[in-house]
This record gives C-alpha cells, structure tokens and sequence, in this order.
C-alpha cells in the first residue's frame, strides 16, 4: 500500500475521531495510482456489493446500524484492529463531512486489481468532492470485509477536462466553496493561497471560541498537529549543516539509557526518526490517556511515558508511523544544540522566518487569539452539538506536533524555506526526497513528498479531535497552500478543492 502524506483526507492523524481509513496494522490510504478507467455500471461481484452496502450506511448516518454491521460483515482481523467505536466513528465523519454520497463509477486499474477488490467512485453533496470507497472482501462465502477505505478520488475519466482557470478565478472558486462549507458548519478556519509568495486569497470564517461567539480573523492561532514534524525535520538539518550531527548518528550518540531503556538505540539512526523508519510507535497510548495532560510540557516530561517502547522492526527495513520517533528526534536536537527544543525552533526557525504568531503555547495559560477546537456530535433532538479538546489533547505540543501557527505565518515559513534563509538547497534536497533505500516512499525528513505528474508537491498536514491543519508547498508550480482549522478533518476538504483548482488553472499537463 503506497503511503501518501499531503492529500489523504487526513494526514498524520492522532486520534480516532479524525481516522477517514481503516485498515489491518493502522496504514492509512490516499489516492488509487496508476491509469485508470470507469464505467458508469456497476459489476455485480461481492466486493462490490459490499461497497454498494457500506455507501448506504454512510448515508443513513445510523451509528447502531454501523456497529451491527460491522459485527457481522467485517473479517474478524478488521474488526479488531481498531475498537468498535472507532469504526463508528469513521463512517459518521466521513457521513458529516460528505452530506449524501451519490454513486458515480467504478473504477478499473491497470494493472488490473484482484476481483476481490471494489474501487466505487462517488460525489459529496456537501463536501463537492470526488470519493473513493475502495472495499476488500475475502474470497469464500460469505465475503466479510477484510480492509474499507475512504478516500480521495480523481474525477471519472470520462467527463473532459474542465476549462483553464486565470488566478483571479481559483480564489473566486476556492473562496465560493469555503463559504458553502461554513454555512453548513463543515468549516471553521483559515484559508491561504498564494503564487510565487503573493497570496490570491487569505480567508478567514467561522468561531474560534463558541463559548463567546469569538470570529475566527486571519491572526487566529490555529493547532497545527503533526505539522510540526517539518521543523523538526528543518531543525536537524539545520544542525547537519552546523557539524552537530549526522543523518547517520545512531541516537545513542545523544541519548542515554534513561531514554527507550529497551530499544537498542545504536540501531535506530537519525533519519530513521525523522522518516518514520525507526520501528518506533506512538506515545499516545492508554497511560497517556489515563494521566493528567499536565504533566507533560517539556521533551524530558514524556521520557516516563516511553520507557516500555520497543522496535515494531528492524530500523529502515520498513515504515511506521512514529510520534515517538519525532519526539526522541526533538531530544536530539536538545543535545546536538545544547538548547531547549521550545528555545531553538524560536531562535533558528520562526524567529528568521519572521513567524511572531507562532509558538508552542502552552494552553493552560493565557494566550490571545487561540482557537479552541472542537468536534461536532448529535445531540439528544439530533441538532448539532460541540464538544471542546481542551481535556483531550495535550497542554503544550512538541516535536511531534501540537504548536500553533497562523495561515499568515505559515507563508513566512514557505518564504524563508524557499529564500535560503532556513537551510541550503542542498539540505533542502534532503529534506524533501524520499527514502526508498530505508522504506520510506514517500516521505522525507519530516516531510511528505507528492511526485505526480504536473509537478513536486512537499507538506505536512495534521488531525486530532477539533484540530485539522494542512500545508502544500508546490514546488514547481510556485503555489503555497494552507488550511487550519478548529473542526476535526475539515481542512482536508478545503485543501483538496485547492489542489483540484491548481491543477484545473495549470491545465492539462
């Protein structure tokens, strides 16, 4: 399965609530490759009548109807991989942010897939996006479902190209869709795109605090999740460039046995860590669940939470997501430097960059401008109800992820990244390359890496409960792209209509 970090509906997501795919071992999907073909009638094989099944599901928005369903029709590995109530989750996020989906396609590849696989394509009322379901049922009678993803989808070959799009008009397209999204509270956030460092658009719309009915304004501080790995990944590199460390130092260079006490850390290298190739997992687990956010604000208060980790596989013969491996990357840099993580991404990242509305605030404090985030649930009447994270995710973020940023500020970022006043272009040509050699496809430094035809994309995005964060940088093409958002999941759907309009204003490539 082919990894892709910058348009899935969610990238790098933290928590349950967020999760737009499911799949044994926790992969995540993205995109079919490949040429592709659809014809608008419907093959009447198992797999596909399980992916008829669960669009109905989706659409009846009947969490007890998912959960006997899932009970019954899903393969006992899938059902397990993940709880009952996560599977529920799943088709209630992607029901909420998709309105009714209607049936489109199906989809053939070449390669051809196995006969057991369904690739459905199909439209969002709300979202106005192209969908995936892509079903994998067994073999044998009775046909359980052995993976299910949503994903993104390109549009059926058979409708043509739409017409060029001038600048003037993806911001009038984007701005238009933003706008629909947020009157069916879909959206609440920030929105930026830019060309060569201009933007084209900036927008800001919905609350950044519903307890005040606080407006969310372009200066608003939004969570950035996991997007925060890219600094981690520029501070490293910034530090190779310095002759502090090395891609190929073994952590235990700069680590002692008080950090990971049972993982063999002359294995585990640099860029291991910062590719997700370590063996590492996540700290996010049920002791972190079941203790006091507040505990944790500096690297070395989350050493106790990792002291049971251990190595999934061999470092660089595989890939694994890791926010443990971003973490510990974070504690390098801390004795590479011999300064404070927090202190060294403001001196030799924002600070250069120009970035003073960025920071790793810590949320019990007073901080102006910040969002709270949010998920919408179903209340008792079946009316719209949010609940906030503020006792769900973490009081300060860190390496992994959970700084704050503004739309604003990111295209600083984007400049300084692109003007050389963060790193060379060599470490820059490090940073965003894939790893094939040690497992990591489609992923760098920090950073995820999108190589389609019509040119190189790089970016991270990010997703926890109320947090949905997204930011493209197009390399070739000279665009910049950036979503926040205090609404779980909602800023993928505003990232990929932006991609969707860039492509259309490029033109056929």
């Amino acid at each position: 399965m082919r990894r892709l970090f910058l348009f899935p509906i969610v990238l790098a997501a933290l928590a349950p609530a967020v999760l737009m795919t499911l799949l044994p071992g926790g992969a995540r999907a993205q995109q079919m490759p490949g040429p592709y073909k659809d014809s608008r009638t419907i093959p009447d094989t198992p797999a596909y009548r399980r992916a008829l099944e669960i669009k109905d599901l989706v659409n009846e928005g009947d969490a007890a109807a998912v959960e006997a369903y899932a009970k019954e029709n899903f393969a006992r590995e899938f059902l397990e991989a993940f709880p009952l109530a996560e599977h529920t989750e799943m088709f209630a996020r992607v029901h909420s942010v998709n309105g009714e989906l209607e049936v489109v396609a199906a989809r053939t590849y070449d390669p051809p897939r196995p006969v057991s696989q369904a690739v459905l394509i199909l439209r969002g009322e709300l979202s106005e996006a192209w969908r995936a379901i892509v079903c994998e049922v067994d073999e044998a009678p009775p046909h359980k479902i052995v993976s299910l993803q949503f994903a993104p989808a390109r549009q059926p070959s058979d409708l043509p190209p739409a017409e060029k799009l001038t600048d003037d008009e993806i911001a009038k397209e984007l701005g238009g869709y933003v706008d629909r999204l947020a009157a069916h509270e879909l959206f609440s956030g920030t929105v930026l795109v830019a060309e060569d460092g201009k933007p084209l658009i900036a927008k800001a719309v919905g609350i950044a605090n519903r307890d005040f009915d606080a407006p969310v304004k372009l200066d608003t501080k939004f969570n950035l999740g996991s997007m925060n790995k890219m600094m981690t990944g520029v501070a490293c590199m910034q530090l190779v460039e310095a002759g502090k460390l090395s891609l190929e130092d073994p952590v235990s260079k700069f680590l002692g046995d008080d950090w990971l006490p049972k993982v063999d850390k002359t294995k585990v290298k640099v860029k291991h860590l910062l590719t997700h190739t370590s063996g590492l997992g996540s700290y996010f687990t049920e002791e972190w669940q079941r203790s006091s956010r507040a505990l944790y604000r500096s690297i070395e208060d989350w050493k106790p939470i990792c002291r049971d980790e251990t190595l999934a596989f061999e470092p660089g013969t595989s890939w694994q997501y890791s926010n443990t491996g971003m973490l510990v990357a974070g504690a390098v840099v801390e004795k590479a430097s011999g300064m404070d993580y927090y202190e060294y991404v403001r001196t030799h990242i924002t600070g250069p960059a120009g970035m003073t509305n960025s920071d790793f605030y810590e949320t019990d404090m007073v901080n102006k401008n910040l969002a709270v985030g949010y998920e919408r649930e179903k209340g008792p009447n079946g009316s719209a109800v949010y609940r906030n994270n503020l006792y769900a995710h973490v009081v300060r973020g860190g390496p992994a992820g959970g700084g704050y940023s503004t739309v604003e500020d990111l295209l600083k970022f984007d400049q300084a990244l692109r003007n050389g006043k963060l790193l060379k272009k060599e470490s820059l040509d490090q940073l965003w390359r894939p790893y094939p050699e040690i497992g990591s496809e489609e992923y760098g430094l920090g950073w995820g890496i999108d190589e389609r035809a019509g040119g190189k994309v790089v970016g991270h995005t990010g997703g926890f409960d109320g947090i949905s964060a997204a930011f493209n940088m197009y390399l070739d093409a000279g665009y910049t792209v950036v979503t926040l958002s205090n609404m779980g999941g909602a800023a993928q759907l505003v990232q990929d209509k932006a991609r969707s309009l860039i492509e259309q204003g490029r033109g056929p490539q």
